[in-house]
């Protein structure tokens, strides 16, 4: 006998968000209907606790039509998935079965940079030049020692986190890197495009990155914004250190700002679903970055302590068919997120100090040793790569610098 609740498909990915902050968005709501690739050890490792909260389906080594012949008998109402990698499959299964999602083309150029570069330009948004590499086509760097201008970025056209993301100052450094790299022999398409010039005017005195990012919710086509989020400068070559809710902009630059986010989710033809935008500040205006269809690291957690708002329950209510629709709130507290990252030339953790210290600081809630003595570390593994993270909530941004001074002064990490 079925449930009174619906039955939500939650197509899962251990990189996505806690089983447990899942579950707990669910309650009330939903029956989770998991859908597992147990293929992937570290999805298998989760199975008993995922069975625990819901029925697990493993499409391990099924094809689509396999997938949804397993999936057809729970009858599921409603399907959501909030990792990228899953976002094109989740979007198909929904098609298929029927179920109010993302479209997959959509998914794709929610996943595609270069897919997307093109919606966005095609809507008329400003995009920096880009070409497509592909190591099946290298008479493509003929075309961009001809035309392309430095210095630029090299980046997978599929990835997030900003995994093999590295800036690229000469056309001679290109290529070297797409040999030293091994990216030559992959059969891996990246993207290379012009790097989006920095704003004259650096936010905060040079304390935060010239860039933002905007988290919002679409349901039934209306774009909600819930935050614009700040960034601290990055760690080289594009690793996250630090993100914050709100950022450090005035009235009018926050207006421009949330006004791209929703030019870019009409451009790629959202109507459904959880984005997470990130946008440059340049000296002509806001140019987007590109636009994740999922809600950002991180986000969650943030988005609450800064206003209440509970993010995840509303990224369910919305695949649930509850027509959503909120005003954007204003932050009571400042919260943050630090992420400390290895030395780029640094290969292996041998001691991290310092966090005992930490913790006894005001306004330092949470420390996470996600890379202890001994693991790997590559500043290729881009964001997932970093060692520690922070997590709390200060009253302004001068408690914020605050923070991240402590952070530099009391953090020690040893490696090789």
């Amino acid at each position: 006998m079925r449930s009174e609740l619906p039955t939500l498909a939650y197509v899962y990915h251990p990189r996505s968000f806690a089983t447990m902050s899942l579950v707990e968005a669910a309650t009330g709501r939903c029956h989770l209907l998991w859908i597992i690739d147990s293929s992937d050890p570290d999805v298998a490792s989760m199975a008993r606790l995922l069975k625990r909260f819901g029925t697990c389906i493993d499409v391990a080594g099924l094809d689509l039509d396999g997938a949804v012949a397993a999936i057809t008998p729970f009858q599921p109402d409603a399907l959501l998935t909030l990792a990228d990698d899953c976002l094109v499959f989740g979007a198909e299964l929904a098609d298929r079965l029927g179920l109010a999602f993302t479209t997959p083309d959509v998914g794709r150029r929610l996943t595609d940079k270069h897919a997307q570069r093109a919606a966005l330009a095609s809507a008329g948004l400003e995009v920096p030049r880009q070409w497509l590499i592909s190591p099946s086509e290298p008479s493509i760097f003929e075309e961009i020692l001809r035309d392309a201008r430095f210095p630029a970025v090299l980046k997978p056209r599929r990835g997030e986190g900003s995994r093999d993301t590295m800036p690229i100052s000469t056309f001679e450094e290109l290529t070297s890197l797409w040999r030293s790299e091994g990216f030559a022999d992959s059969d891996r398409d990246f993207v290379f495009e012009e790097y989006i010039p920095d704003s004259e005017e650096p936010l905060g005195g040079r304390d935060f990155a010239g860039y933002v990012s905007v988290e919002s919710v679409v349901s039934h086509g209306v774009v909600s914004h819930l935050a614009i989020n700040g960034r601290m400068p990055p760690a080289f070559p594009f690793r996250e250190t630090g993100f914050f809710i709100p950022a450090d902009l005035d009235e009018a630059l926050s207006k421009r700002v949330l006004a791209l986010a929703a030019s870019a989710a009409h451009a790629l033809g959202v109507i459904q679903g959880c984005l997470h935008t990130e946008i440059k500040l340049t000296p002509t205006g806001p140019v987007v970055i590109e636009v994740n269809g999922r809600i950002g690291g991180g986000v969650p957690e943030m988005l609450m302590a800064a206003t209440g708002i509970n993010l995840l329950a509303i990224a369910f209510d919305v695949a649930l068919g509850v027509n959503v629709v909120l005003p954007f709130p204003t932050p009571e507290r400042l919260a943050y997120l630090f992420y400390v990252q290895a030395p780029a030339q640094m290969s292996c953790i041998l001691a991290v100090e310092g966090l005992a210290e930490l913790r006894e600081e005001s306004g330092v809630e949470e420390i996470i040793l996600n890379r202890g003595p001994g693991a790997d570390v590559s500043w290729r593994h881009g964001n997932h790569g970093h060692v520690v993270s922070v997590l709390g909530t200060t009253a302004n941004h001068d408690g914020l610098r605050r923070i991240n001074t402590l952070i530099s002064q009391l953090i020690r990490i040893e490696g090789s």
